[in-house]
């Protein structure tokens, strides 16, 4: 008993030297939530602001979601301690609510049941998106058996509009996946943009499959790239014209040692401890202003088209991006409209983040239901949405 009066008598002793704000711990702690407001009101600023101007902030949208939860935490922290100190990272909280409903949605789960009858539903159009790392080319996983696997995904979709990054096949028997994938599924009608080919029979770049004919087609061209491409398909649907965009922008290109210097990173001042995360800051900065630059091009495309559009990609790059805010300027995204949980799309070391989108012209299209496929077969899941077709009042 005694004892027990002993630590409530040191704990409610330290409570009051921090409420008096007397103590260095207390100053020290109010000085980091100072630091992390700063970064969070800059996670903010790096939607508006081109990394070709100023590159360190695309860094803090990419910490959004632990800078806004660290902030979460001071409030509650400062509400016991000294509650008018809460206001600072309260009011930062209450400005960036918006962003949250880009990483996690409170909607319901759509049933399998419902699904199925969303696919085949009057005026809906079936959309997947998937980057499919080049169906385990160089066996990553487990190559042949890997690329069944994703076939398998691909088929029973039954998709009318599939858009693939990271797209491979040859000529040959040996790896023929666009034959293939035009025997298992709907969408037989086919643009394919190469970035690479050697010789004359290894095809890698970018893929979008159509149910509904193709009667446009045409590329993106990036300045700065040789391994990113973008590319528009106008099809002809419910007599009617969409643009059908398939983007993938450009990827940091992290090696095996750069992830292995991430795992090993101490924070010693050893030089050669240091090369590694100096050069995974400079391909991250390289990448950030390259894809500043690709977005620039893909939104003045996006502002000169005529029809309404079916928008998917891999962006490499969050919602609280640059690149994401400026590509999704007067478009819908169906996770946020019709997803739950929170939206993962990448399966990599960092966890939670969202890089694939499927976007649409909100006064054309309805999303009915958006759905993160969970199989593990790339290194992103594949992502499928229904959005019925007709203008929207």
């Amino acid at each position: 008993m005694y004892e027990s009066r002993g630590n409530d008598y040191w704990l409610n002793l330290w409570f009051v030297m921090m409420a008096k704000g007397n103590s260095f711990l207390g100053k020290l702690i109010f000085g980091l939530n100072i630091a992390a407001g700063v970064g969070l009101l800059f996670s903010y600023l790096a939607l508006y602001v081109s990394p070709e101007h100023f590159w360190m902030l695309a860094f803090m949208g990419l910490g959004f979601p632990f800078l806004y939860l660290l902030n979460v935490l001071f409030v509650f922290y400062w509400l016991v301690v000294r509650w008018r100190r809460a206001l600072i990272s309260g009011a930062l909280l209450l400005l960036g609510m918006g962003q949250i409903s880009t990483i996690y949605q409170f909607n319901k789960p759509t049933s399998r049941e419902t699904i199925l009858e969303y696919k085949t539903a009057d005026s809906a159009v079936h959309v997947l998106s998937y980057n499919v790392r080049l169906f385990d080319l160089y066996n990553w996983t487990d190559n042949k058996r890997t690329r069944n696997k994703i076939m398998d995904v691909i088929r029973k979709e039954q998709a009318d509009i599939i858009c693939f990054q990271e797209f491979f096949y040859d000529d040959t028997k040996k790896f023929n996946t666009l034959d293939t994938l035009l025997h298992i599924q709907p969408a037989r009608f086919k643009h394919v943009e190469n970035t690479a080919t050697v010789k004359e029979v290894n095809h890698w770049g970018i893929a979008t499959l159509s149910r509904y004919p193709i009667v446009n087609r045409g590329i993106i061209p990036f300045k700065d790239s040789t391994d990113n491409i973008s590319i528009f398909t106008d099809v002809r649907m419910y007599g009617d014209t969409v643009r059908v965009y398939n983007l993938h922008l450009e990827s940091i290109r992290f090696r095996k040692k750069d992830y292995e210097a991430l795992k090993t990173f101490t924070g010693n001042e050893d030089q050669t401890n240091l090369d590694g995360p100096q050069l995974i800051i400079e391909r991250m900065r390289r990448a950030f202003i390259r894809r500043a630059r690709q977005t620039d091009e893909i939104r003045k495309h996006i502002e000169s088209c005529p029809h309404p559009i079916i928008l998917c990609g891999d962006f490499n790059d969050t919602p609280n991006s640059y690149s994401y805010h400026q590509i999704a300027k007067n478009l819908s995204d169906a996770f946020h409209e019709a997803g739950s949980g929170i939206g993962t799309t990448y399966i990599g070391m960092v966890p939670f983040l969202r890089i694939d989108y499927i976007l649409y012209s909100p006064e054309f299209f309805t999303p009915l239901f958006f759905r993160i496929i969970p199989k593990k077969l790339s290194d992103h899941y594949p992502i499928s949405s229904a959005l019925r077709f007709g203008k929207v009042k």
